[in-house]
């Protein structure tokens, strides 16, 4: 969970925000996985930054970023735990981010949506979003654009067969 303080509340132009509160200091307890995003409404929008802790709240949180539009354009998931110093924490850049994948999960629950993540290492874990009605194969939202594959780079142009003159 993560609390904030008045006091440490940023004075803002009233129309700069629509009327979302800034603040300079958030405090987390709990002491979990934390997921951080940046995020932005455009390709070229000004990137904002939310930390949410992984367990309870990034499903949800990367659900409502994609339906509202937002870009996620980086990011990584900090492992802080509770009676970890700060010389142990761990940070880990993550290469993708899959949302709404469905798969069996057990006899009461024979399909559920999941939040998939991949870090920059390889490993890959999953988050529960809800049960699923029907089969999904979801969306990547993290990176956003085309996957290259190694054969798939750019081509040359193809030689011109007109005769010159």
């Amino acid at each position: 969970m993560f609390l904030t303080c008045d006091q440490n509340r940023l004075p803002v132009a009233p129309g700069l925000t629509g009327g979302v509160a800034l603040w300079a200091v958030a405090e987390m307890w709990g002491g979990g996985d934390v997921l951080i995003l940046q995020f932005a409404a455009t390709k070229r929008g000004l990137p904002r930054v939310a930390m949410v802790e992984l367990a309870s709240s990034a499903a949800a949180t990367l659900t409502q970023l994609d339906s509202d539009g937002q870009i996620v354009r980086g990011a990584a998931v900090l492992s802080a735990g509770r009676q970890r110093d700060a010389t142990q924490w761990k940070l880990e850049p993550l290469r993708e981010i899959h949302l709404g994948a469905t798969e069996a999960f057990d006899d009461q629950h024979p399909l559920v949506s999941f939040a998939r993540f991949t870090t920059a290492a390889g490993k890959q874990f999953s988050l529960p979003i809800g049960v699923a009605a029907r089969h999904s194969s979801g969306k990547r939202i993290f990176p956003t654009g085309a996957r290259r594959t190694s054969g798939t780079g750019r081509r040359k142009p193809a030689a011109s067969t007109a005769d010159p003159v």
